[in-house]
């Protein structure tokens, strides 16, 4: 059914221009399996920042929310990086990168820069912060979110939205921009910024707290933690 006339002629009036919400709309060649795979690493970053929301909402630590910080931060440098370098993408073809919703500059890779401050921040944090994982741990943990990094980084070239130059100096800015900035946050928690940030009372409304320097509880060490709650529990019914 066509919209009314009269609809249309506001709509015109108005200057109106919609275009969809595409932040997760991703070309691919549906007929090839690598190109159907490389879709899932590519929206990965959506799901690192859906991760830092469940994070904070679960658990209620600071941290998610420096981290996050740190990447809308990231996010900024990388447009003002690529308004400055004006790199065209490797493939511009009416319709992909071109004259589209998806025209834009393609150096540096933001998907790939997003990936190096991620995999620098976490792998300093395995290492300097969570002193009571295993040696193995830290490896295997150090060893995973470089692969993510670089599974990100592959399919951006793969499905032809970067070169392997673009994300090579995504990948070097992220972490060049991730280390200082753990770094300038961990100074913030040494000097009590953060404790005072937490202490505020309309965070402590949200029950906010900061525990980075500790180990994440495993999941036996929580179903641990339960059963001895369950256990003072019983034994204050009994007195």
């Amino acid at each position: 059914m066509s919209e009314p006339k009269f609809l249309i002629n506001n709509m015109t009036s108005l200057n109106y221009n919609p275009v969809p919400f595409d932040d997760t709309y991703v070309l691919y060649d549906p007929q090839d399996p690598i190109s159907t795979i490389s879709v899932y690493f590519s929206l990965l970053p959506i799901g690192i920042l859906i991760f830092y929301l469940s994070w904070f909402i679960v658990t209620r630590e600071i941290e998610p929310v420096i981290i996050a910080g740190g990447q809308v931060v990231n996010d900024i440098i990388n447009n003002i990086v690529k308004n400055i370098i004006k790199e065209e993408r490797p493939l511009a073809i009416d319709g992909f990168q071109s004259n589209g919703l998806r025209s834009g500059y393609g150096m540096p890779s933001a998907h790939s820069q997003f990936m190096g401050f991620f995999a620098i921040f976490f792998t300093l944090k395995i290492w300097l912060n969570w002193k009571d994982l295993t040696c193995i741990r830290k490896i295997l943990g150090t060893l995973g979110v470089y692969i993510l990094g670089s599974l990100v980084a592959f399919s951006r070239v793969y499905l032809y939205y970067h070169s392997y130059k673009q994300v090579a100096v995504g990948v070097l800015l992220g972490t060049a921009i991730g280390a200082p900035y753990f770094l300038v946050t961990s100074i913030a928690r040494s000097l009590g910024l953060i404790d005072w940030i937490i202490s505020w009372k309309i965070v402590n409304l949200f029950w906010v707290k900061d525990s980075t320097f500790h180990s994440p509880l495993t999941l036996k060490e929580e179903y641990q933690l339960w059963e001895q709650i369950k256990e003072n529990q019983v034994n204050k019914k009994h007195k």
